[in-house]
This record gives structure tokens, C-alpha cells and sequence, in this order.
């Protein structure tokens, strides 16, 4: 039997090491790489699916997503000295927050465009692993005294929203990580 290249498993990916105060915010894009996913495979299905779809994402929109952008603009865009980073950052949020408006103008018509779904989804997902491997790690490494400042304005944002939460009780060596970190 043959395999075709596309269906060989792909090599894991070593999970990406987060400081303290940037873990809220990535725990947050888990939700919307699952919205995302549920964008890109609800163009494909019926009405009633696309619906539903749109529908999640405007709730993870207006409790979450929305809030999300505005956090990482407010807090982490200061810290990055890089044009191309930052242009990027604010271009992606701008275009998702546009069609984000589309989804909120009129749901019913956005249903009945499957490319806008598709395009929403797609941009929301490659935008997110984009912040991950490259934004993240580039704010973490070029700036890990201005994070541990951030603390508190960590410890708000876990609070306010359920979905930048750890998923696990800290263990004692996480205590005491944390309370490393906040010395730096």
C-alpha cells in the first residue's frame, strides 16, 4: 500500500514554554483555535450548522476574543521594538475585528456566505499559531523583566475570563516558579 505524503503523521511539536504572566493569554487561544476550527468546517455543512457556528463564535467574540486583542495591544505591543511585529499584530486584529462586524451586522447573510466563514476561520487560526511562535516567543525573549511587571495585570485578566484560566491546580513547584518570576 502506498502512502501519499500528506497523510504521514506529522512530527510532535514540543509545547511552547510560556512565562507566567503571558499564560493567560495564550490558555485563551486554545478557544479561539477551537472556534476557528468550528468556522472552517461549519462552511462545509448546512444552514443550520453555519448558524450555530457563527452563532459560538459571536459569544467568544463579545466574552473573550474581543477583550483578548484589546489586552495584547494595550499590554505587550509597548514592549515590542520590531515595526514588522508590530504592523502585523495590529493588521491581523484589524481584519479579524472586521469581519468579526460582519458576523455581528447581520448573521443571517453571513451564514449564507461559506467563504467568509472559511476566511474568518483560516485567518483567526493562522493568526493565533502566528502570535504563539512568533510573537509570543519574541516579547518573552526580548522582554522578560517588562512581563514579570505585568503580574497583576495577569492576575485581572484570569480573573475576568474563564478561558485564560489553567485548566489544572498548580503544583508547589508552579507556586514557587511564580513567585521567582515576580522577583525578576
Amino acid at each position: 500500500m502506498s502512502h501519499d505524503r500528506s497523510e504521514a503523521p506529522l512530527p510532535p511539536t514540543p509545547p511552547l514554554k510560556r512565562r507566567v504572566t503571558l499564560q493567560p493569554l495564550s490558555r485563551e487561544h486554545m478557544g479561539g483555535l477551537i472556534q476557528a476550527r468550528s468556522l472552517r468546517q461549519a462552511a462545509d455543512r448546512e444552514r443550520a450548522r453555519r448558524l450555530l457556528a457563527i452563532a459560538s463564535f459571536l459569544d467568544a467574540w463579545r466574552s473573550e476574543i474581543r477583550a483578548h486583542f484589546d489586552d495584547e495591544e494595550r499590554l505587550l505591543l509597548p514592549l515590542v521594538s520590531s515595526p514588522v511585529l508590530r504592523e502585523r499584530v495590529l493588521d491581523e486584529h484589524g481584519v479579524l475585528r472586521r469581519l468579526a462586524e460582519e458576523f455581528e451586522r447581520d448573521p443571517e447573510a453571513a451564514a449564507n456566505d461559506t467563504d467568509l466563514l472559511r476566511q474568518i476561520g483560516v485567518r483567526l487560526h493562522d493568526h493565533i499559531r502566528w502570535e504563539e511562535r512568533e510573537f509570543f516567543e519574541a516579547v518573552q525573549r526580548d522582554h522578560p523583566e517588562a512581563l514579570a511587571a505585568l503580574a497583576s495585570e495577569a492576575s485581572s485578566i484570569e480573573s475576568q475570563r474563564p478561558g485564560s484560566r489553567a485548566r489544572h491546580r498548580l503544583s508547589v513547584d508552579d507556586h514557587d516558579a511564580r513567585r521567582n518570576e515576580a522577583e525578576l
